[in-house]
């Protein structure tokens, strides 16, 4: 009896042991495990991209913004080669940079869409890191040199969102209503808090996650702020097979929001509604600003 007690004993160390080896190794070696448990945004939230596509076949300026002191971003004002018939702010999501997803702007300007285009500090040219306060800061300068260089020509504006740019979409509309005529948002996130949730790959981060907003920056929350956007008509698109942000925060944004709205279910990869079903996508962003 003593001796199968003391086998028993050695096998239970030897499991505890090469669990804790395990989870060692796991938490050196995958860094967005690393990242969850250390809640590191810059790691977690943002996948720059620094090097810069080819833009040849396309009009477009670019423009260095100084956001302060030690960053500068750069944008991108991509201009249609037909009548011009409304302003495009297009806020991309968290990989790439603002030169990358040039293929997703295309068929808007082909329409006669001015599209105007900013990268993030980190991304592309622009120098520093990524975190939650920086790329709202760095939205905001880009947005009012948007307004700048478009607020004379009389047409409408849209403020165009994509998966965590929605979240960053949400807050550039609520703050500055008065300037936006219609707001897009594609695969947009709900909150960055439910992204964690949705995420994490063990319960007691999920947990973690739900019992504790602060850890989150309420600088901005999408499904909360959509709720001070009074008038501005509002297209919600969310694919049923996006992968990568689940159907229910679309759907959660579109609960919130006030109206006028639609909620436009596809079945694209994430953010390609553009690239997959342009015409149908050009369709409604026009019924928007009728």
């Amino acid at each position: 009896m003593t001796k199968t007690l003391k086998i028993t004993g050695w096998i239970l160390l030897t499991v505890i042991l090469l669990g804790i080896g395990l989870g060692i190794y796991k938490y050196q070696t995958d860094d967005m495990l690393r990242a969850m448990i250390n809640q590191d945004e810059s790691k977690l939230s943002y996948g720059p991209l620094k090097e810069i596509v080819s833009l040849k076949g396309f009009d477009f300026e670019e423009y260095e913004l100084e956001v302060n002191d030690s960053i500068n971003i750069y944008t991108y004002l991509f201009k249609p080669s037909v009548e011009c018939k409304g302003n495009i702010f297009y806020i991309h999501g968290s990989g790439g940079n603002a030169a990358y997803w040039s293929q997703l702007y295309k068929p808007l300007i082909d329409e006669g869409y001015t599209v105007y285009a900013a990268d993030w500090r980190g991304y592309g040219k622009a120098n520093g890191s990524p975190n939650y306060r920086g790329v709202l800061e760095d939205t905001e300068i880009a947005f009012k040199d948007f307004l700048s260089k478009t607020r004379n020509d009389s047409l409408k504006t849209i403020v165009y969102g994509m998966s965590l740019g929605g979240q960053l979409a949400i807050k550039i509309t609520k703050d500055n209503q008065e300037n936006v005529d219609a707001l897009v948002l594609d695969g947009a996130f709900e909150s960055a808090q439910k992204i964690a949730i949705d995420y994490a790959p063990f319960d007691f981060l999920k947990n973690r996650a739900r019992k504790h907003p602060e850890n989150f920056n309420q600088l901005y929350v999408g499904s909360r702020d959509i709720k001070y956007i009074r008038n501005t008509p509002k297209l919600i698109i969310h694919s049923t097979n996006d992968l990568q942000v689940p159907i229910s925060h679309g759907r959660n944004l579109f609960k919130n929001a006030n109206e006028p709205k639609e909620f436009w279910n596809t079945e694209t990869s994430h953010i390609m509604t553009l690239r997959d079903i342009p015409k149908e996508a050009i369709e409604k962003i026009n019924n928007l600003i009728q």
